[in-house]
């Protein structure tokens, strides 16, 4: 028996039947679990990540911009397009550049023409940057006829790794793994400092104030919240994972290493330890980004690129 052409084309392009056309509409923080639950959805439609987790949209929510007093700036950024039965077709976010969400590698181009108007009001009087996946060649046309350029030298990815096999995570002498809130909100911020080597200025400065907003996140868990902790009370290597049980796939946001105390397998050993936990989940992939000569030599794969595209001045 063959499958019907409609089921086909559905599994080829994640198009489903709507009726009649998208209609945009503000966000409002009402929407913050709809908005996941959808970045979830097209996960299950397209069977592979769209841009954005839902490990970065908590992130962005709850890392600094709820607890800085700063969300509703960024909100401002944030786009939603609903069909008839109020179901999202799209959503448009910002981290720095622009970010798409579709459930379908072939969306109206009505529906692309109002997204890109949305980020061209939005960023205004900015030339917006967009981040479009290389695997939706209909974005880059809407890009390319609406005047934008591509920056051959800037570029955005996504990694993973399979999650088939038990990983070795050997704990070096002398640092101790901690959960949770074993470890202060102060000293977890020093170490993504130190990780990202931003110390001494004005963001340090929030980090410090700020951060411990990830325990504010829906899909925040203690016991995949990991930090390697030294002798001396310091957080050297993190990883905090959200899972997506719907599509059995972790997510590692953040993830880093303090700049002195790189290449002793402190990052790998705390990685491995949170990709272990994920397996006795019944997760299946893991994903992060973008890849790193660290990440590729403990076993990351690329999945997906991202080409970055900027409006012309006119």
């Amino acid at each position: 028996m063959t499958e019907p052409l409609e089921d086909e084309m559905t599994k080829r392009t994640g198009r489903t039947d709507r009726a009649g056309r998208a209609e945009y509409r503000a966000y409002t923080p009402q929407d913050r679990m709809k908005v996941r639950e959808y970045i979830s959805r097209v996960y299950s439609r397209l069977k592979r990540l769209n841009s954005w987790s839902i490990a970065r949209w908590e992130f962005e929510i709850f890392f600094i911009h709820k607890r800085a007093g700063m969300l509703r700036g960024w909100e401002q950024h944030i786009g939603l397009w609903e069909d008839e039965a109020g179901e999202l077709a799209a959503v448009v976010c910002r981290d720095g550049d622009y970010y798409f969400q579709l459930d379908t590698l072939e969306p109206q181009e009505e529906l692309l023409s109002e997204m890109f108007g949305f980020i061209e009001k939005s960023s205004s009087p900015d030339s917006p940057k967009l981040a479009i996946p290389k695997f939706m060649p209909a974005l880059e046309a809407m890009a390319r006829s609406r005047g934008y350029k591509l920056l051959r030298n800037e570029s955005d990815n996504i990694i993973s790794v399979a999650l088939d096999q038990e990983f070795r995570a050997d704990l070096p002498h002398g640092f101790t793994l901690c959960c949770g809130d074993e470890v202060s909100d102060r000293a977890k911020a020093q170490g993504h400092i130190m990780a990202f080597d931003y110390a001494g200025t004005k963001k340090a400065e929030q980090t410090l104030q700020h951060y411990g907003g990830l325990r504010e996140a829906p899909g925040y868990r203690p016991g995949l919240d990991l930090s390697l902790v030294n002798a001396a009370g310091e957080v050297v290597a993190f990883c905090n994972i959200f899972v997506d049980e719907a599509n059995r796939i972790g997510m590692l946001e953040p993830v880093g290493t303090h700049v002195n105390y790189r290449r002793q397998g402190l990052g790998r050993a705390v990685i491995y330890e949170g990709l272990n936990r994920l397996r006795t989940l019944g997760m299946v992939k893991a994903y992060t980004g973008p890849m790193q000569p660290f990440y590729r030599r403990i076993g990351f794969a690329l999945e997906a690129e991202m080409t970055i595209w900027e409006k012309e001045r006119g």
